[in-house]
């Protein structure tokens, strides 16, 4: 009886993990076109708007398969030792979404600043470093989705806390140099806000990383 119902909630835990990485497949496409943007100086009001009106349709699309596996999991899809830490890493992968569209939209409102080199210096530079980071913490994470073993699980968490370290270094950096330069409230909140945002995507899937190997060893 007992294995029977731990191979119950096991599937149920299966059936998570494959729309998880339906989510994180969402998240790559976010962060494809939120990369385009900052790759491209010269982009205009039309770019910007295409490339939002593109995540906008990929963070709703993400939202109700959260939805939905909140659902499931409040109806009993794993066992209840196990929920609330499932219930956070839904809300840590959600995040990770939401937070690629927030840059997005962050940047359709200042684009027009990257006219100023000392403010696209930074971004196509030590920005960019820290999404081309992101990236490969988001495909460490979908190889923990796709791991068999809780050795794999653990040493993919490993180099993902790794890079969150970099990219809190880089972070750092960004913030020494925007206080030595000469900008304006709004340049400097723009470039603020693009950093924070970038830091906060890595802080999720570090934590996200975390939950799930906390799940993985607990079944």
């Amino acid at each position: 009886m007992v294995q029977r119902l731990k191979k119950i909630f096991s599937s149920g835990l299966e059936d998570i993990r494959t729309k998880l990485k339906v989510h994180i497949g969402l998240s790559f496409e976010s962060l494809r076109i939120l990369q385009e943007l900052i790759s491209a100086k010269s982009i205009d009001k039309s770019f910007v708007d295409e490339a939002l009106r593109k995540v906008t349709a990929l963070e709703r699309e993400g939202d109700e398969i959260v939805r939905d596996l909140v659902d499931r999991v409040a109806q009993g899809a794993v066992v209840p030792t196990i929920t609330n830490v499932v219930l956070i890493l839904l809300d840590n992968v959600d995040n990770i979404l939401d937070l690629i569209y927030f840059a997005i939209k962050e940047i359709r409102r200042g684009y027009h600043l990257w006219s100023s080199d000392q403010i696209y210096t930074i971004i196509i530079t030590e920005v960019k470093e820290m999404l081309d980071l992101i990236k490969t913490m988001l495909e460490y994470f979908q190889n923990m989705l796709n791991a068999k073993g809780d050795e794999d699980i653990r040493r993919y968490a490993r180099l993902i806390s790794s890079l969150e370290e970099e990219i809190d270094e880089i972070k750092e950096n960004i913030l020494d140099k925007a206080y030595g330069l000469q900008l304006n409230a709004v340049e400097f909140n723009h470039l603020i806000s693009l950093v924070y945002t970038a830091d906060k995507i890595a802080d999720n899937i570090q934590d996200a990383a975390y939950h799930l190997a906390t799940i993985s060893t607990s079944i």
